[in-house]
């Protein structure tokens, strides 16, 4: 149970919960992407989708309890060209995931939630994109020490 393995359970987990979300381009509506890790650098200008990255910015093992954690930072950047009601659409995406990983607080049967959850919205917007992001905590395996007996 890697820093790793917490990043793709992760994401598989947000993958399921905004599978019926998607955002309106000027050709079609696009899915919200869910990345593990970094998102992708965008290479074109006119590249405009949405997405959710789920990083892992820091992990931390203690003896006392047994316990290993990791702190996750989960991004979003939503596509919207609507000037007033726009960021609605970052406001909305980002309660359904905090709902969600309030609802489910075990991921793939390894990794648990350590509240609080906290969330933040940016405050300079790079219109057309809405970005925030929640921050919380959750367990990561610790392996057993080794004794070495001499």
């Amino acid at each position: 149970m890697t820093t790793v393995e917490l990043m793709d359970n992760l994401a598989e987990f947000l993958k399921i919960v905004v599978k019926d979300y998607s955002t309106k381009q000027k050709e079609d509506n696009l899915p919200v992407e869910v990345y593990a890790g970094y998102p992708p650098i965008r290479t074109k200008a006119s590249e405009l989708s949405s997405f959710i990255y789920v990083l892992v910015t820091s992990f931390e093992d203690k003896a006392e309890p047994n316990l290993s954690t990791a702190k996750v930072e989960i991004g979003f950047s939503i596509y919207n060209s609507d000037t007033t009601q726009g960021f609605l659409s970052l406001y909305n995406l980002m309660e359904h995931v905090r709902q969600y990983i309030l609802k489910q607080r075990t991921i793939a049967e390894k990794h648990r939630i350590i509240l609080p959850v906290k969330g933040e919205v940016i405050d300079e917007q790079p219109f057309p994109q809405w970005q925030g992001k929640i921050t919380t905590e959750y367990t990561i395996g610790q392996p057993t020490e080794e004794e070495l007996y001499w």
